[in-house]
């Protein structure tokens, strides 16, 4: 919907349905092995898809970005920067290893993975609430399903070059096209290196993907993606607060030490999905994924904070490795009867083998390996040979069966019902302890939803759902993390006209065991006995005149959980409120291709900073971006563009009082794009 973009799905290829998740940007394609089933798309009204072009006209370099155009997400801890960490509906996996994201509807970042880059991306659908289910899976909160970019018959080609601020250069590749009648493929690269806002903290990132479709007939189609994620840069933990205050250090200042170098994250994945038509209306669905990932590095934490001004810091060694295979098979097809029925069966499975190795040394008086952070000096702190303090293996089997209809009553009434069963075994082995601890069991879950069209343009939803998600790891007292429970619903109407989607929604969500800082050793997580986020979300996307469009949420999110072993009650980086506003105007000045300019502002309010008894609490803040598109020729198009373009300070997140990942201040870029 925005920078020349046309600002709703029916301006696409694909005609306008009342019943789909409402589409932002232009829809050109739609693999149905790769996205949400029909069930989610028919009942989830308060889902968004974001499409590629409004990807690249908001400015998405990161997820987070991405996730700013959709209420009721929330930045959390990026794990040193290697990390996509966010909260839907002030929930997350874990507040140190990142929510868990499906790509192509296989979860991409199981144990470990390093922050995906756009240039693979096609869309990213925010499924939400118990209807936003992605084969078979139910999470009263939602779910992220990034679509990846897939060969295409017709040839195609893009490049991009692009120069920023903090000596930021990036380059993407991308061509696609047929080799036979029947086979096409695709490849896409990205390379980006810059100095970074940070003193020291460097990036290097390198992506390769590749892919190939094979369609022998209408009836048949296979496709293998491919892709590799190198991403190389110094674990950054942040800054401090001082007396409380967040925001006291600069932006840039380096608490680490540069001595420990850089850290390696590796992400290789393959991937084979494909669908074939059975007759009528039935088809099989279906997917293998098999990922490897690494993580391994020096860094030096900051731990405590003596005298006002002397950071004792711990130094770590990461090693961690992942080995993550995925399969699913699902038939899903229309039945006539009483109406219209959409029934899907499927058996979904995944076996992990995760290893988390970690070797540290706590500092003390006499070897605090310590830094001033008013005058950082690098370089004179030595710490002592590091000892082992984390060495275990992870490693589960699941299986899950599903099963779910979403009956058409009439016209006007939907309904959809669902179950899954899963059946699990995971182990978890702690080697420096010789302790090995095995769980077991076969949960089962419910779905229930209802949508009514009480006219044309305006519908009224509910939907129920309950999930159960395993946790990796252990706490302090080395025990594993028992599963994560919960349950939830939401009822929400919206409305859709002409150039106008807009919808509300009430959630309302209890789970147990849902991870986050461990309140008496900031070095472990810990379980919260319930937590509980309750609220309203308001999301609408207006096309205004031909010319003008507009993206706008808000969100109200009560997140508090009821554990007393916690100093607070709020969700960790939840803000009670947050809303987004993004504008977009076009205009031809006599060459005969339309120019734009757009602008935007992201309002995230106050939200707890820390689990532990400091009370640290992140302030709110508003941000604003500009951009403007020149279409140089029919084929080239210049880009500037200016994110945080009043230079706020901020914070965008935080672990504790001692890891607080401060904002980016203003950054400017410039692109040079060509499309053939």
């Amino acid at each position: 919907m925005m920078a020349g973009s046309p600002a709703v799905a029916q301006d696409a290829e694909e005609p306008e349905k009342r019943d789909d998740i409402v589409v932002l940007g232009t829809r050109t394609s739609r693999d149905a092995t790769l996205s949400s089933d029909r069930a989610t798309e028919l009942m989830s009204q308060s889902s968004r898809s974001l499409e590629r072009d409004i990807l690249r006209a908001a400015g998405t370099y990161r997820l987070s970005d991405a996730l700013e155009l959709v209420s009721g997400s929330s930045q959390q801890n990026n794990r040193g920067g290697f990390a996509d960490n966010f909260a839907i509906r002030g929930f997350l996996s874990t507040a140190d290893g990142g929510g868990e994201y499906y790509t192509d509807g296989f979860i991409a970042n199981r144990g470990s993975a390093p922050a995906r880059d756009p240039a693979t991306i096609e869309r990213i659908e925010i499924l939400k609430g118990p209807a936003g289910a992605v084969f078979g899976d139910i999470d009263p909160a939602g779910r992220v399903n990034m679509v990846s970019k897939t060969p295409r018959f017709a040839p195609q080609a893009s490049a991009s070059i692009q120069f920023g601020s903090f000596d930021t250069r990036r380059i993407e590749l991308d061509a696609t096209g047929p080799l036979t009648e029947t086979l096409a493929a695709r490849i896409v690269v990205a390379t980006e290196d810059s100095d970074g806002y940070r003193d020291f903290v460097t990036l290097k990132r390198r992506v390769v993907s590749p892919s190939l479709t094979f369609r022998p007939n209408d009836g048949v189609q296979l496709t293998y993606l491919a892709q590799h994620i190198a991403y190389d840069a110094p674990f950054d933990r942040g800054v401090a607060a001082i007396d409380g205050d967040p925001l006291a250090l600069p932006a840039s200042r380096f608490l680490g030490e540069p001595s420990n170098g850089i850290t390696r994250a590796r992400d290789t994945r393959h991937q084979l999905t494909g669908e074939t038509k059975l007759g009528g209306s039935w088809s099989l669905v279906g997917g293998l994924a098999y990922r490897t990932g690494s993580l391994r590095g020096f860094s030096a934490d900051q731990s405590r904070l003596v005298d006002g001004h002397t950071l004792w810091r711990q130094r770590r060694e990461r090693g961690y490795g992942v080995e993550d295979l995925s399969a699913r098979l699902e038939l899903r097809g229309d039945v006539k009867a009483l109406g219209l029925h959409h029934p899907s069966i499927g058996i979904k499975g995944y076996t992990l083998d995760y290893l988390e190795l970690l070797n540290r040394r706590n500092p003390s008086a006499a070897s605090a390996y310590a830094i001033d952070i008013f005058n950082p000096v690098y370089g004179v702190a030595q710490p002592l040979p590091l000892l082992p303090s984390i060495d275990q293996r992870e490693t589960r089997r699941v299986l899950s069966l599903y099963a779910q209809d979403a009956w058409e009553v009439s016209d006007r009434l939907s309904l959809v019902g669902g179950i899954r069963f899963d059946t699990y075994r995971q182990q978890l082995a702690r080697n420096l302890v010789k302790a090995t601890t095995v769980s077991k069991g076969r949960p089962v879950n419910f779905r229930l939803g209802a949508r009514y069209a009480v006219t044309d343009a305006i519908s009224v939803h509910a939907n129920w759902g309950e999930s159960f998600q395993l946790n990796s790891g252990s706490g302090a007292g080395g025990v594993a993390f028992a599963p994560e429970q919960g349950h939830g619903y939401e009822v929400g109407a919206a409305g859709r006209w002409r150039g106008v989607d807009v919808g509300i929604t009430w959630f309302d969500i209890r789970k147990n065991n849902v991870l986050t800082t461990d309140p008496t050793d900031a070095n472990f997580l810990a379980p919260v006995g319930s937590l509980t986020s309750r609220g309203i979300e308001f999301d609408a996307s207006l096309r205004l005149a031909r010319r003008w469009q507009a993206v706008v949420n808000y969100a109200w999110t009560r997140a508090r959980n009821d554990d007393r072993s916690f100093a607070t009650p709020l969700a960790l980086n939840v803000p009670d409120h947050s809303g987004t506003a993004f504008i977009v105007y076009r205009f031809d000045p006599g060459s005969g291709r339309d120019w734009s300019i757009s602008g935007g502002v992201a309002y995230v309010g106050t939200r707890s900073g820390a689990t532990d008894a400091s009370g640290l609490v992140l302030p709110d803040y508003v941000k604003v971006k500009a951009s403007a598109e020149i279409p140089l020729t029919t084929a080239l198009t210049l880009r500037a563009e200016v994110d945080n373009l009043f230079d706020e300070r901020y914070a965008q997140s935080s672990y504790n009082s001692f890891w607080i990942y401060p904002g980016a201040p203003r950054t400017v870029r410039a692109s040079l794009r060509a499309q053939f």
